[in-house]
């Protein structure tokens, strides 16, 4: 499954990556089944519900030109993995987010439209000064 994304925001290309380099700002807002983020250097944890199911995700954060999480996914005896990349360039946020495991079923078809549109919105509306380190 892939899915990107392309959005104009009125913040310096700095507030945009500190802001999106975050996983504490990023992980619940985009998946909002996720209801805890754990991160310990460049690496995380998150833990949530999804259909009924416990999961958990955790991965690795690299920071250069772009921004990637690597990601990783447990749930029961299910797993997959994909990565979400965001580029940031004259305030412009590129997501593209790819994955391949069991949740692509669920998720791909039901909810990632929905989670990525309201991932923006909530860009918008809460803009960059709610989260970032």
């Amino acid at each position: 499954m892939e899915k990107s994304v392309t959005i104009h925001l009125p913040y310096s290309n700095s507030q945009l990556y500190s802001v999106l380099s975050d996983p504490e700002f990023v992980l619940p807002r985009l998946f909002p089944p996720i209801k805890e983020v754990e991160v310990t250097g460049d690496s995380f944890n998150a833990y949530g519900r999804f259909m009924g199911m416990r999961f958990h995700i955790y991965g690795i954060l690299n920071k250069g030109e772009q921004i990637t999480y690597k990601i990783y996914l447990t749930a029961g005896t299910g797993k997959g993995e994909g990565k979400l990349v965001i580029r940031v360039a004259d305030s412009q946020v590129e997501l593209r987010f790819e994955y391949e495991g069991w949740m692509e079923r669920f998720s791909g078809i039901l909810f990632m439209d929905r989670w990525f549109d309201q991932f923006v919105k909530r860009l918008k509306e809460e803009g960059v000064t709610t989260g970032g380190k």
